[in-house]
């Protein structure tokens, strides 16, 4: 069985014994610019132990779908570092597959592109880009969920600003993040919940709007 197909089975193995429990809900609908494409819900269960995620976008041109992204990611936490992971990406047909578990030596992942696949030992203590829990802010590195690559991250600006979350007026932070090649805004509320995420693309704007 070549290692891709492996990564598959075993995701897949994961999300059945993963059990239903009591969880943070983060809903939101995603948009291009003006244009709502789809979702992106992430669910926080057994106090930040366990995060299910689950994303789908589809843009649309002229009735003819130009761009399709799918994501599903299981992950396990224990004092604020990821212990397992599981997912696997559809990007326009493209497909990325991500296994990783907690060993004596780090976190050893097994990641995958189409059929070309390729293992690496991360740090012991490993984040993903888990917006929900603001001690991202802290991490000089961040684990990709989608490719099982390290990324760069640095906090380049912090600023109070006042939004609608939820219809409602907040007042919250706005922090942005050099994150590689992209920068990503993020907003939390006084009481450090994550509300809003915005991020340029090639001169157009993805934006997540909290349910």
């Amino acid at each position: 069985m070549k290692i891709w197909q492996y990564l598959l089975v075993s995701s897949s193995l994961l999300t059945m014994t993963l059990s239903a429990a009591a969880s943070d809900n983060y809903r939101f609908r995603v948009f291009l610019d003006d244009r709502e494409i789809g979702y992106h819900n992430f669910n926080v269960s057994d106090e930040g132990k366990r995060v299910d995620i689950e994303a789908e976008f589809q843009v649309k041109f002229l009735f003819i779908t130009a761009y399709r992204y799918r994501h599903l990611n299981q992950e396990v936490w224990d004092a604020g570092c990821v212990t397992r992971i599981s997912s696997e990406t559809d990007v326009n047909g493209r497909f990325y597959f991500v296994l990783g578990e907690l060993s004596d030596n780090g976190l050893m992942v097994s990641r995958a592109k189409d059929e070309t696949s390729q293992e690496a030992l991360l740090p012991e203590c490993s984040m993903t880009f888990a917006y929900w829990d603001p001690r991202l802010l802290e991490q000089n590195q961040l684990l990709n969920a989608q490719t099982g690559e390290l990324t760069n991250i640095e906090v380049i600006e912090k600023i109070p600003e006042t939004i609608l979350v939820r219809g409602v007026r907040e007042q919250v932070t706005r922090y942005r993040l050099k994150a590689g090649k992209l920068e990503i805004y993020l907003w939390y509320t006084r009481n450090q919940e994550w509300v809003g995420l915005m991020s340029d693309l090639n001169g157009r704007q993805l934006r997540y709007e909290l349910i």
